[in-house]
């Protein structure tokens, strides 16, 4: 598998991650839990909405086969979404009131996709780089 191909896997398994974590938690705190849940509010909604556009993106990207610039598109998006999840930990560190992260396996799942975000971040940069 050459650097391209292994990029866009890895840009098409995280853009995944994302945007299944997301519907699973629209769906689990919008449409199956109490209206009174604490967590639903403006900035975690606004979060989960990051997730799906830059999920979706990323996905986007990973099958279109070349017809999209990834340098300028894929560092827009890893870059919105770094920060997202970046604050996200900072939020949880913080013991935030109503933070993203309520308990640990959601923290430990945006920590595998904060990974997954700093080394598409590190193969595309090699890949400028050559």
């Amino acid at each position: 598998m050459n650097a391209t191909a292994f990029f866009r896997v890895s840009v098409g398994l995280v853009g995944l991650l994302m945007v299944g974590e997301a519907v699973a938690l629209f769906v689990g705190m919008h449409l199956l839990s109490e209206r009174s849940n604490p967590w639903i509010g403006w900035k975690n909604d606004c979060l989960l909405g990051i997730d799906l556009l830059t999920g979706g993106g990323l996905l986007c990207f990973a099958v279109m086969n070349g017809r999209i610039n990834p340098f300028s598109l894929v560092y827009l998006l890893v870059t919105l979404a770094l920060v997202a999840h970046g604050y996200r930990v900072w939020e949880h560190e913080a013991n935030v009131p109503h933070k993203f992260c309520i308990n640990l396996p959601l923290f430990v799942f945006n920590n595998i996709k904060l990974l997954g975000l700093l080394a598409i971040t590190g193969i595309l940069t090699i890949l400028k780089l050559n």
